[in-house]
């Protein structure tokens, strides 16, 4: 039997979100490497489906905004002030896309108040604590945002980090490659969606 599977982990799937993958979301013209984006899409519901067969632990993260962003506070700068300026992370934006839906037994992360990193101000370190998680695979949107501030999260608090690279996509071709060659090696293991699968 492998490590994979004698092994607790989790799967985190970082803001599979209209917002971020329809074509009508907010940010979603901001992917300049569109081949990039639509890799990550179909690579993520290969792992997302491979990791519901080995029964992981699957945990989905929002962010779910309210129209005052009263949250970001005066938001000067920085992502905060481009949630504001692009109108993000509200209503219908805030829905899950289409293959990436919760199962009923699923965990759900959605109280997070516009912090970039999916531990900050929610459930996640509890909750994987609480379920003796220690092994995580992240992978979502955007790579040098979100993916990266979790990632980099994960590290500082203990967890045996794992970033599938090409299941989660950057604006452009450069960024992705800067952060494999460059940042993941200092926080994380960098995986491709074929290595996932092949753990199995």
């Amino acid at each position: 039997m492998s490590e994979q599977n004698t092994t607790k982990s989790a799967l985190i799937l970082i803001e599979y979100l209209n917002d971020w993958l329809a074509p009508t979301g907010t940010i979603n013209g901001q992917f300049q490497d569109r081949e990039q984006l639509d890799a990550a899409v179909a690579n993520s519901k290969e792992v997302l489906a491979e990791a519901r067969r080995r029964n992981m632990e699957v945990i989905h993260v929002q962010m779910v905004l309210e129209p005052t962003y009263r949250t970001l506070g005066a938001a000067k700068y920085g992502l905060r002030k481009m949630m504001r300026d692009y109108g993000s992370f509200l209503g219908e934006q805030t829905e899950f896309f289409p293959g990436f839906e919760p199962l009923a037994d699923e965990y759900v992360i959605s109280e997070r108040t516009g912090g970039s990193s999916a531990f900050a101000a929610t459930t996640l370190d509890s909750y994987l604590r609480h379920n003796q998680i220690r092994d995580i695979y992240v992978m979502g949107f955007a790579l040098r945002q979100c993916v990266e501030s979790t990632m980099r999260n994960a590290h500082d608090l203990g967890y045996h980090t794992n970033v599938i690279w090409d299941a989660s996509a950057a604006f452009t071709k450069e960024q992705q490659t800067s952060f494999v060659t460059d940042i993941i090696p200092f926080y994380a293991n960098a995986v491709t969606t074929k290595e996932f699968l092949s753990q199995g």
